[in-house]
């Protein structure tokens, strides 16, 4: 399969990049950095490919013969409302590119009851707020009024953290993951392997899924 991934050198994206590369997929990273920085230098189906993710029209030209799009996307951390504008664009571009788009949403909108999201529960860390409800507007004003874009987001848990991977974990859709003993994480290779797992099986169509421990 054919895919794309945008955000390729970040923490999150390095992960998604090895684990299609593992399963043999042809790879196209939108990234500033290196092949060698992957480890991916003598790999013949794997190139690399500058680009802006705000500049849709070359965006789209980028995504055009991929089968689907991820985008491992980050903002500044000091300017979260750029998500907004970088989700606008990717839709754009993915629809001209007529291609599916995977994008790593944010754990801040999953639900921990009925009638209660993850960020506006009285614990929820200060100084993750403002990327979390940056995270929630894009995905609730964009992706969700969306209907011509095969799209799917991606939430990770509430802590998710440079591990191993171990293929053991559950998908859950609006639901916050948690164990025994309440703790809501993941690890990121096990977070990409989740989103390769989805590449393949398609389960959520114009729908978010999470994954967890």
């Amino acid at each position: 399969m054919k895919i794309t991934i945008i955000g390729a050198g970040g923490n999150i994206g390095q992960r998604i990049a090895k684990e299609a590369a593992t399963r043999g997929h042809e790879l196209t990273l939108i990234t500033s950095k290196s092949l060698d920085f992957f480890g991916f230098a003598s790999a013949d189906n794997i190139k690399v490919k500058s680009g802006d993710v705000f500049k849709t029209d070359q965006l789209s030209e980028l995504l055009k013969g991929s089968d689907v799009v991820i985008s491992a996307y980050a903002p500044p951390a000091d300017n979260s409302e750029l998500i907004s504008k970088a989700s606008s664009s990717l839709i754009e571009a993915a629809k001209k590119a007529k291609v599916r788009l995977i994008a790593v949403g944010g754990a801040g909108s999953l639900y921990v009851n009925d009638n209660t999201q993850l960020v506006d529960t009285p614990d929820f860390p200060e100084v993750y707020k403002t990327i979390a409800l940056a995270h929630r507007t894009a995905m609730e004003n964009l992706y969700y009024e969306e209907t011509e874009l095969n799209w799917t987001i991606a939430s990770p848990s509430a802590y998710i953290f440079e591990g191993e991977r171990t293929n053991q974990f559950r998908i859950g859709n609006n639901n916050l993951l948690t164990n025994e003993k309440g703790e809501s994480a993941i690890s990121m290779e096990d977070f990409a392997v989740g989103i390769l797992n989805e590449v393949d099986e398609a389960r959520f169509i114009k729908a978010r899924f999470t994954i967890g421990y």
